[in-house]
């Protein structure tokens, strides 16, 4: 059968893979706030999109 049950239960017997090695710095969770920002501006070119997240970033973090 693919019910919605059988098909929860399959899933949630698959074993999980790590997501990451990498921790969850403030720079990297402030990039992730940035690119939402970013992407949702229409932005398209992953490498730009992606300097511009951390030079946000680095600009929050920036000592005054």
């Amino acid at each position: 059968m693919g019910d919605l049950e059988t098909e929860a239960k399959k899933f949630a017997g698959k074993k999980q893979k790590k997501v990451s090695e990498i921790p969850l710095t403030a720079r990297i969770y402030l990039a992730g706030q940035a690119l939402t920002g970013l992407l949702s501006g229409g932005a398209t070119r992953s490498d730009e999109i992606r300097r511009a997240a951390y030079d946000w970033a680095d600009y929050m973090l920036e000592e005054k």
